[in-house]
C-alpha cells in the first residue's frame, strides 16, 4: 500500500508589503516625532538684569551670537545686510524700536559694532534684551 501524504495548500495573503509598510510608518513617526515644534531661532544665552522690562510695540530683532555674528529673522547677515534690512523696516516705520539680543558670553566691541550699524541707517530707538532676574 501506497499512502501518499496530500499537502494541504493554504490561500493565506503574503504579508510582507504590509510588513514592509509597517515599518516605513513606524520610522517615519519616529524622525517626524523628534522634530522640535519651537519656532525657529539662536540659542543665546542673554545677560540677567533687574530693571528689565518686557517691549510690546512693533519691534526690529538683531541677535549677536557667541562670535559676533548677526543674525535678523534667524538668518545669518553682515553688517550692510543689517543695514539694508533696517532701513526698508525704518521706511515703513521710522519709529521701530530696535532689539539687539547678544549673548552673555560675546566680545563688547560686537554689541557695540551691531549698535553702529543701527544707528548708521537712523535707528534711534534703542534696546539691549535682557532676561529678567526671578
Amino acid at each position: 500500500m501506497n499512502f501518499e501524504r496530500t499537502k494541504r495548500r493554504r490561500n493565506s495573503p503574503d504579508i510582507t508589503p504590509l510588513i514592509d509598510v509597517m515599518f516605513f510608518m513606524l520610522v517615519f513617526f519616529m524622525v517626524f516625532s523628534t522634530i522640535k515644534t519651537e519656532p525657529m531661532g539662536l540659542d543665546v544665552e542673554l545677560p540677567r538684569a533687574v530693571t528689565g522690562s518686557p517691549q510690546t510695540s512693533t519691534s526690529f530683532e538683531v541677535l549677536v551670537d557667541k562670535s559676533g555674528v548677526f543674525y535678523v529673522s534667524g538668518r545669518m547677515v553682515t553688517g550692510t545686510e543689517l543695514q539694508q534690512q533696517l532701513t526698508e523696516r525704518l521706511r515703513v516705520n521710522p519709529d521701530i524700536f530696535v532689539i539687539v539680543k547678544a549673548d552673555r558670553d560675546v566680545r563688547y566691541e560686537h554689541v557695540v559694532d551691531a549698535l553702529d550699524h543701527v544707528r548708521a541707517v537712523g535707528g534711534y530707538r534703542l534696546g539691549l534684551a535682557v532676561q529678567q532676574n526671578d
